[in-house]
């Protein structure tokens, strides 16, 4: 990456984004303080699927994917590119962050394919346009990247926030992807007690799916977070963005290589 400043990349998951605690915002400006720039990417699941309900529309999904015809997508580009992206702006705009918000729509910065006929307009990211967000980095700008995509047609789909973030943080060359949700990590069972997981490795995550203690939507998420390490980037931190204490360095749960896991 050409940029002289470390990059941070930070998903927020829509589950907390009504949820987020003063500190994240604080934390936001604390690690622009630190001479680090910040890449934002946001979904907006619950707002979605609320609004579908509103319209009289059952949101179905297949393995935590949203499945998503004409109208629904309609609903998706209404919710994510508008209200929610505009509302987040605005709070990183008044914990004193320089905030820009668009979608990967926008420049084209998230290039898609669709993914499988079976989920609708779902895009697969071949592509991102790394050089318009650095140049909005080198302004001093933060992007707030709602996950939308679109084809080489000019097709929109909706794209999963996890893999839209991790895209990116490959694409710039991120030092570090934090995906923040409404869960503390990875839980695991210690008899009958939840724990959660300190650190879990490629091979680890993949056990856990086939035992279904990961499932549904954490299950782009860590697969996600594993690419991003495949691809370079050296720390992914799943954490929960409305616990006060998430920002501590030994808080949620780390994804790590096999050669460096305990």
């Amino acid at each position: 990456m050409s940029l002289l400043k470390e990059l941070v990349v930070i998903k927020i998951g829509g589950s907390v984004l009504q949820n987020l605690h003063p500190s994240f915002f604080t934390r936001c400006t604390e690690l622009i303080k630190q001479n680090k720039s910040l890449v934002i990417v946001h979904g907006g699941g619950p707002f979605i699927s609320q609004q579908m309900k509103n319209m009289g529309k059952s949101p179905r999904f297949i393995d935590g994917r949203r499945i998503t015809d004409q109208e629904t997508l309609d609903v998706v580009q209404m919710v994510l590119a508008g209200s929610v992206n505009k509302k987040l702006v605005n709070q990183l705009h008044l914990a004193g962050l320089s905030t820009i918000g668009l979608s990967g729509i926008d420049l084209q910065i998230l290039q898609v394919k669709q993914s499988d006929p079976e989920i609708g307009y779902v895009g697969e990211i071949v592509d991102v346009k790394k050089e318009a967000i650095e140049q909005m980095l080198s302004l001093g700008w933060t992007p707030v990247i709602a996950s939308l995509g679109i084809d080489h047609t000019g097709q929109i789909f909706n794209v999963n926030a996890d893999e839209a973030a991790s895209a990116i943080a490959k694409a710039t060359g991120a030092e570090e992807l934090i995906l923040v949700s409404d869960v503390d990590g990875i839980y695991i069972l210690e008899g009958t007690t939840k724990k959660v997981l300190a650190e879990a490795t490629p091979s680890l995550i993949e056990d856990y799916i086939k035992t279904g203690h990961i499932s549904g939507g954490m299950i782009p998420k860590v697969r996600s977070g594993i690419q991003c390490l495949q691809g370079g980037i050296n720390k992914v931190q799943i954490m929960n963005g409305s616990n006060p204490t998430a920002f501590h360095p030994n808080s949620g749960t780390y994804l790590v290589k096999e050669r460096v896991a305990k």
